[in-house]
């Protein structure tokens, strides 16, 4: 729909948004916008909302696992105390 329209009807199109709609803003036959429920996060932490947002607009392919516990079970882990220099460990490794 156009700007005028939406300007004119904002309420009955944002509940079709609230209904699971997604509606498409043009100018002159143009699309300039979307508007769409938010992604429901679901307890998710920030990081893993926006890698799904990512994967939704096709920027990133999220990995996938047969045991998806595994991923719960490396979060669990303790971080380090101190930092870790990646740089270092990658060059020892290289060594090898």
């Amino acid at each position: 729909m156009g700007i005028k329209m939406l300007k004119n009807n904002l309420s009955k199109y944002l509940k079709l948004v609230r209904q699971g709609e997604t509606v498409l803003v043009t100018d002159r036959k143009v699309v300039i916008a979307v508007i769409r429920r938010p992604s429901e996060s679901g307890g998710k932490d920030r990081l893993q909302a926006f890698l799904e947002e990512e994967a939704r607009l096709g920027r990133v392919t999220l990995a996938t696992t047969r045991n998806p516990d595994a991923l719960e079970g490396l979060r669990a882990l303790p971080r380090p105390r101190k930092p870790v220099d990646i740089q270092a460990l990658m060059d020892e490794i290289r060594e090898d």
